[in-house]
């Protein structure tokens, strides 16, 4: 399988640190960027995270730093041949784990983050999700959010209610990971990201974009830009080119 691969994590025009970072075949991406395409063996794991911290300053950026290092650890250590049934248990294992990890870390401080993104075990892929970062897919010109919003706006369905506001996350006692198996197709796209650009962007103009000939991270975060970027801003677009 051949994808093509693009992340960017940008610090936005109003806070004064980046609590986002990403995960991207092993690289970790705060404050930077990085494109590139690469071919995967059917055994070959593969993982693209997008973790948004929350805590205030220096706070957040830890969170996000132990889930992003413990969840490639995690997925380095992984035995194979689990079924999905005890890949969710160990999913949902390590998701106790690091929450803990960040609640003893955090003292008291409200330290925390949010999850979301995909990754292969076996050759098949996986989303999961804590919190309210978003991972979509664009296939056949439709744009589709994949995860489910942890936030108290959507569970009540209440607009007034503000975005931020959510009931998972990790550094929350009762954190939990949606697991969801899903499959590649060929030219699927798909956009991981922080609420910094869900947020100052609408579905309308990510789709546009993922749309458009040339679709980038640039070009997305360029919009939360004119958006005000009230918030750090990370996205990693991913586009199944071969199967």
């Amino acid at each position: 399988m051949k994808v093509k691969c693009e992340v960017i994590s940008d610090v936005g025009l109003v806070r004064s640190n980046n609590e986002d970072m990403a995960l991207l075949l092993g690289e970790k991406i705060r404050d930077s960027s990085l494109s590139i395409t690469c071919d995967l063996e059917p055994d070959n794991r593969f993982s693209a995270i997008v973790a948004d911290g929350m805590g205030g300053y220096e706070n957040g950026e830890v969170a996000s730093q132990l889930a992003i290092d413990s969840f490639d650890s995690f997925l380095t250590q992984l035995p194979d041949g689990l079924s999905l049934n005890d890949l969710i248990i160990k999913l949902k294992e390590w998701t106790k784990e690091i929450n803990q990890s960040i609640i003893e870390s955090g003292n008291g401080s409200g330290m925390g983050c949010t999850l979301c993104g995909i990754f292969t075990y076996q050759n098949e892929p996986y989303v999961v999700n804590i919190g309210d970062s978003r991972t979509y897919r664009y296939r056949y010109d439709f744009l589709k959010q994949i995860t489910t919003d942890h936030s108290e706006r959507n569970r009540l369905g209440d607009e007034s209610i503000p975005s931020n506001i959510i009931y998972n996350a990790l550094g929350i006692p009762t954190a939990f990971i949606d697991v969801i198996k899903t499959k590649f197709v060929k030219n699927d796209k798909y956009i991981i990201c922080s609420d910094g650009l869900s947020d100052m962007v609408d579905d309308d103009k990510i789709g546009a974009v993922m749309g458009s000939d040339h679709p980038t991270t640039r070009r997305l975060l360029d919009l939360a830009y004119q958006a005000g970027a009230k918030d750090n801003v990370t996205i990693i677009y991913l586009e199944i080119l071969e199967m």
